[in-house]
C-alpha cells in the first residue's frame, strides 16, 4: 500500500484539529465537550480520516465511532452516521444515530436519524418515543410562530420526514399511532391526511381531513387538502361543488377562489373560470402573490396575453419578481421569443427556479444555433450545492442529444459514470439517450442496474415497461412493470399514459381508452394526445382524435411522436 501524500496527510490533520480543538459550538446552551487529544486519540481521528480517503469506510465508520464515544462528541457520531448511510449498513448507521441522540439529545437531525432508521428498520414499537421527542423538539423550535403554527409546522414536518420512507406503510401506520395520542388535535389530523395522501390511501386521507375540520371549522388548508383528495379520487366534480360551498361560507379568501378557478379550468368551464379570474383581479389589487397566481392561472387556460400582463404586475410588486420573472421566460419561450426569454431568465437569480432557469438559457441558446456556446453555459453555472453537478453533466448531454450529437453525448455519460457508476439520474440519462439511438441493450441494462439498487424506482419502472410496449416487446413483462410503477404513483400521467399504451399493444382497447383519457385530465401533454388519438381513431371515434391531434399540435407544432402519429394516419400538419 502507497504512503499518503503529505497534502493528504496535512488535510487530515486538519481535520482532526477542527473537529477535536477548534470548532465552534452551535448552540451556548448545549457546549461541545473539550476532551484532551492525546495520542491514541489523535491517531484514531488521523486514521479514520485517511481510510475514508482511501474508501476504507469501515476502518473510518469504527475509528469515528470509538471516538465519538471517548470524546462524548456529537460531530464524531454524526460523522460516522454518515459513512454508515454511504456504505449502506442500516445497523451501523442506527448504533450511530443513536449515540448522537444520546450524545447531543437537543439535536434534530440526530432524532430524526434514529426515526427514520427504525422505521426503514420495521421497529415501528421503538421508532414512537424517539418521534414523540422529535415532536416536542420541533414545537419547541418553531414556537415564535404562535402555539397554533408551531403544532401544525411540527406535524407536517414529522409527515414529511416520515413521506420520505420507502416502506409507506409503516411509516402511515407509525404516523398513525402518534395522532391516536394527539386525536383531538386538528394539525395532527391535518398533516396525517396529507401523509396518507401522499401515500394513495385516499380513504384514510378523507377520514383525516374530515376530523380536522370538524375540529376546526372552515380550515381553509384542510378544505384545500379535501378538494385535492376528492381530486386524486377522480372526483373532479364533487371537488368542484364542495369548494363552491366552502366559497359561498368565505367569498374574500382569494386562495379558495383561485382554487375553484382552477378546478373549473379542468372541467372546461372556461366562461366560469375566466369570470372567477376577473373577481379575483378585481380583490387583489396589487397584491403580489396574487397577480403571480393569476398568471399561472391564465398560462394554464391558454391566454398568454392576460398572463404576461398579470406576471409583469407582479414583477412590479417586487415581493414576487423572481417567480414571475421565471414564468414570464416559459411564456416568451413558448411564444418562440427566445431572446426575450432569457432575459426574464436571467433575472431569476435566486431560489428554487434559479438553476432550472439557468438550463433553460443553455436550452434556448442552443436553439438559436449556438451548441458550443450553450455548453458553455451549462459548464459555468455557479452551482447552489455540489450535489447538482451531476445535473449539469446531464443537461450537456441532453443539449447534445437534442443536435443529434448522440455518441458525444453517451461519452459525457460514459465519462461520468465511470468515476460514480451507481448514480441513478445518470444511469437513467444514459438510458434515456440510448433509446433513441435504437441501443435497446443499453437502456435496458441501465434501467435494471437502477432497478436493482432501488426496486421502487417508479420512474425506472416506468420507463422500461414503456419501452418494451412501445418496441411490442414482452408485453406481459411491459404491463407488470408498469402496473408496479402505478401503484407507487397512482396518479401520475406518464404512467397512466403507459399503462393505456401497453393495453392497447395487448388490444384492450376500452382499458386503454379509460388510462389515456385519465392521464390526459391531468396533462396535456403531445405525446398522450397522440396515443389517446391513436386508440380513439381505431375504436371508431375519428373525428374525437383529429380534434385532439389538432389541439396538441397548435401547443406543441413540432413534437415527434405527435407527427410521427398523425402522419401514419395521413392527417395534415
Amino acid at each position: 500500500m502507497k504512503s499518503p501524500s503529505f497534502l493528504r496527510l496535512l488535510s487530515a490533520v486538519l481535520a482532526v484539529t477542527l473537529l477535536l480543538a477548534c470548532a465552534t459550538p452551535r448552540r451556548a446552551a448545549a457546549p461541545l465537550p473539550q476532551a484532551p487529544v492525546g495520542d491514541d486519540l489523535m491517531y484514531q481521528v488521523l486514521e479514520a480520516e485517511l481510510a475514508g480517503q482511501r474508501g476504507e469506510a469501515q476502518l473510518a465508520y469504527e475509528n469515528y465511532f470509538k471516538v465519538a464515544r471517548a470524546t462524548r462528541d456529537p460531530r464524531a457520531a454524526a460523522r460516522a452516521l454518515h459513512i454508515a448511510v454511504f456504505m449502506g449498513d442500516q445497523q451501523k448507521a442506527l448504533r450511530a444515530a443513536q449515540l448522537w441522540e444520546e450524545l447531543d439529545p437537543q439535536s434534530l437531525d440526530a432524532r430524526q436519524g434514529v426515526v427514520e432508521l427504525l422505521v426503514r428498520g420495521d421497529q415501528a414499537d421503538a421508532a414512537l418515543p424517539h418521534l414523540e421527542e422529535l415532536l416536542s423538539l420541533l414545537s419547541t423550535r418553531l414556537g415564535t410562530g404562535g402555539a397554533a403554527n408551531a403544532q401544525e409546522q411540527a406535524f407536517l414536518q414529522i409527515a414529511a420526514v416520515l413521506g420520505k420512507e420507502r416502506n409507506r406503510r409503516a411509516a402511515l401506520s407509525l404516523m398513525g399511532r402518534l395522532v391516536e395520542r394527539h386525536e383531538n388535535n386538528p394539525h395532527a389530523q391535518f398533516a396525517y391526511s396529507n401523509l396518507a395522501a401522499g401515500a394513495g390511501e385516499y380513504d384514510v386521507a378523507r377520514q383525516a381531513v374530515d376530523k380536522a375540520l370538524a375540529l376546526k371549522p372552515g380550515w381553509v388548508n384542510a378544505v384545500l387538502l379535501r378538494v385535492r383528495i376528492q381530486q386524486l379520487q377522480g372526483d373532479l366534480n364533487g371537488a368542484t361543488a364542495y369548494l363552491a360551498e366552502a366559497l359561498q361560507a368565505a367569498p374574500k379568501d382569494q386562495l379558495l377562489r383561485m382554487t375553484y378557478a382552477r378546478l373549473l379550468v379542468d372541467g372546461l368551464h372556461l366562461d366560469e373560470a375566466r369570470a372567477q379570474l376577473k373577481e379575483i383581479a378585481r380583490q387583489a389589487g396589487k397584491n403580489g402573490e396574487v397577480l403571480l397566481a393569476l398568471g399561472v392561472l391564465s398560462m394554464q387556460m391558454n391566454q398568454p396575453q392576460d398572463a404576461g400582463r398579470y406576471l409583469k404586475q407582479a414583477v412590479k410588486a417586487d415581493a414576487q419578481r423572481v417567480e414571475a420573472s421565471y414564468y414570464l421566460g416559459q411564456l416568451a419561450e413558448t411564444g418562440k421569443q427566445y431572446a426575450q426569454a432569457i432575459e426574464w431568465y436571467q433575472a431569476v437569480n435566486e431560489g428554487d427556479a434559479y438553476l432550472d432557469a439557468q438550463l433553460r438559457i443553455g436550452k434556448l441558446i442552443a436553439k438559436q444555433g449556438d451548441v458550443e456556446r450553450a455548453r458553455a453555459h451549462v459548464r459555468a453555472i455557479p452551482l447552489q450545492d455540489v450535489s447538482q453537478q451531476p445535473i449539469l453533466i446531464q443537461a450537456e448531454a441532453e443539449l447534445l442529444g437534442g443536435q443529434k450529437r448522440y455518441a458525444e453525448a453517451m461519452q459525457i455519460y460514459d465519462d461520468a459514470l465511470a468515476v460514480a457508476p451507481d448514480h441513478v439520474n445518470l444511469l437513467y440519462g444514459r438510458a434515456m439517450l440510448a433509446e433513441k439511438m435504437d441501443r435497446f441493450d443499453i437502456t435496458e441494462r441501465d434501467l435494471r442496474a437502477i432497478l436493482q439498487r432501488d426496486p421502487n424506482n417508479a420512474e425506472a419502472l416506468n420507463a422500461l415497461g414503456y419501452t418494451l410496449a412501445d418496441r411490442n416487446l414482452r408485453l406481459e413483462e411491459a404491463r407488470e412493470l408498469i402496473q408496479r410503477a402505478l401503484e407507487l404513483r397512482p396518479q401520475d400521467p406518464a404512467t397512466l399514459d403507459s399503462m393505456g399504451w401497453v393495453l392497447y399493444r395487448q388490444g384492450r382497447h376500452q382499458e386503454a381508452l379509460r388510462h389515456l383519457q385519465s392521464a390526459y385530465a391531468l396533462s396535456r401533454d403531445a405525446e398522450i394526445a397522440a396515443h389517446l388519438g391513436e386508440v380513439l381513431w381505431v375504436t371508431g371515434d375519428q373525428e374525437q382524435a383529429r380534434k385532439l391531434w389538432r389541439e396538441a399540435l397548435k401547443n406543441e407544432p413540432e413534437h415527434a411522436v405527435l407527427r410521427e402519429t398523425m402522419k401514419r394516419f395521413n392527417q395534415p400538419m
